[in-house]
């Protein structure tokens, strides 16, 4: 969905690092949105921002069209098998620490983001910074939110905002988020081609940074369909590694385009 929409937005007459700015909103993941727009192009910053933010509210009725457009009902009914397992303190230490490594070698741009949010796993699961956990959760946050949007309005001036370029990006933003969603479908259905156990293809739609909105709906959605199919723990995991990707695709486009 991403790099579906840079190709379509330098199509349509935005230069390439507009265009890479443009894509990133299908990562339905504001703050990714807002670090690459603000390095490649500052000028869009306000639209992007709000278009990744509405995306992002809108994944209850954005996401559930889109994956019915591609999926069966007998599809949308597959059945995993669940087996609950505990993860030790150990793993859940090493994760943020590997994730935040491997993400370097990557995508070394996207460190940043990867780091602060690594850094928050580990705060909360090494159990002896309780008191910054809890902060980083609650005050620091609000703090943070209530910067970045006095910031960014800053960039929202009607003659800045108030035009059809703004349209154009919200329109492309969405058709960034609807290609991510039947993406992550069509890529779990054609995994499906060579597994005698099955993958509710819905699960692909969760592969997004909209955390953990989108693995809900997807729960939602199975539910609905049939009332005994639990799928949520496998939407989680793979809404958790939307929320990696996500970081990592805005690290790749500052890398190919900065």
């Amino acid at each position: 969905g991403i790099f579906f929409v840079v190709i379509i937005a330098v199509l349509a007459g935005f230069d390439i690092k507009e265009a890479a700015s443009i894509g990133i909103i299908g990562a339905a993941d504001g703050p990714t949105s807002i670090f690459v727009s603000n390095q490649l192009a500052p000028n869009l910053l306000g639209a992007i921002a709000v278009a990744a933010y509405s995306y992002m509210a809108l994944v209850p009725i954005i996401q559930p069209f889109a994956i019915r457009l591609v999926t069966t009902k007998k599809e949308r009914q597959i059945r995993m098998t669940y087996k609950a397992e505990g993860v030790s303190k150990t793993t859940k230490i090493i994760f943020p620490i590997f994730v935040t490594i491997l993400a370097g070698f990557i995508a070394p741009t996207a460190l940043p983001l990867v780091g602060f949010l690594m850094f928050g796993n580990i705060l909360r699961e090494c159990g002896v910074l309780d008191r910054l956990s809890e902060t980083a959760q609650n005050e620091l946050v609000n703090i943070c939110s209530i910067l970045l949007g006095l910031t960014i309005a800053v960039k929202m001036q009607a003659s800045l905002f108030l035009n059809t370029q703004t349209l154009m990006i919200i329109a492309f933003g969405l058709v960034a988020f609807i290609m991510d969603t039947i993406g992550g479908v069509l890529f779990a259905k054609l995994l499906n081609l060579f597994r005698k156990e099955k993958i509710n293809p819905m699960i692909g739609a969760a592969g997004i940074s909209a955390f953990p909105m989108s693995s809900r709906v997807i729960q939602q959605m199975a539910t609905a369909e049939d009332p005994k199919n639990f799928v949520l723990m496998f939407a989680v995991g793979a809404n958790v590694a939307g929320q990696i990707g996500s970081v990592i695709a805005g690290g790749l486009l500052l890398s190919f385009f900065s």
